[in-house]
């Protein structure tokens, strides 16, 4: 009970300092380093949950609702009010901006050259594969964690099938 009420007052909080601003606010380069330190902490347990080093393994969770809160401003940016987002698809873009908020950690940390992304391309994983040529550790470790995979579906469908499988 008291976790719950925590989380809500986290929302709350957030809320109030990032989302009551608009969809640009929650752009990762926008986020003070109070909000990117706690929205790194809710990717990483994010992605440690569904996502591993040492082998792959069946999603457990599609997204923290502050996370879901994110991506879901930026897609009333994008598309106003009337559009539709099948689970699948909204667990794709919780990963991609899960992928986002590490990159502005580590480039804040180690300003590796990230160009900042946009409302309107922020969701799209293209923008992240883009790194490779620059920055091919960046994308194999997504590749060595089994965010992205080799398959002939393609990479892109094997994430969506993992995080289905929750869903489901």
């Amino acid at each position: 009970m008291n976790r719950m009420k925590g989380e809500n007052h986290m929302f709350s909080e957030f809320y109030n300092e990032v989302l009551s601003y608009g969809p640009a606010a929650v752009l990762p380069q926008n986020l003070n380093s109070k909000w990117l330190q706690r929205l790194q902490q809710i990717a990483d347990d994010f992605l440690d949950g569904n996502f591993n080093l040492t082998e792959c393994k069946t999603a457990q969770d599609i997204g923290d609702p502050i996370l879901s809160a994110c991506v879901y401003a930026i897609l009333r940016y994008q598309y106003g009010d009337n559009f539709d987002l099948a689970p699948e698809d909204a667990a794709e873009k919780i990963v991609i901006y899960t992928l986002s908020i590490t990159m502005e950690t580590v480039n804040r940390k180690t300003n590796f050259g990230l160009r900042p992304p946009t409302l309107e391309n922020i969701l799209l994983m293209d923008r992240i594969l883009a790194y490779k040529s620059d920055h091919p550790e960046f994308v194999d470790l997504l590749k060595q964690a089994c965010i992205i995979r080799e398959s002939d579906k393609g990479w892109f469908q094997n994430i969506k099938a993992k995080l289905l499988s929750v869903v489901l």
